[in-house]
């Protein structure tokens, strides 16, 4: 499976993202669409949940994986 990053903005300056795994993006948008309450789990390990109907704008973004960077001191 394909992992993809589904990015929730709910007002002005205010988005929240979260990475799950399906088979296209068609399938993301199907799983996004059917859901009434939404529910992600924040940097504090805090589970937070809003209503579908506080989202102004749901974007599907193919996922990458984060780059890590090695420095060496000198």
């Amino acid at each position: 499976m394909k992992k993809f990053v589904v990015q929730y903005f709910l007002e002005k300056g205010l988005a929240v993202e979260r990475t799950v795994e399906a088979e296209t993006r068609e399938h993301v948008a199907a799983m996004a669409l059917s859901e009434n309450i939404v529910q992600f789990e924040d940097v504090f390990g805090e589970l937070n949940m809003f209503n579908k109907t506080d989202i102004k704008l749901v974007k599907i973004k193919n996922y990458t994986e984060p780059v890590t960077t090695s420095r060496r001191g000198g």
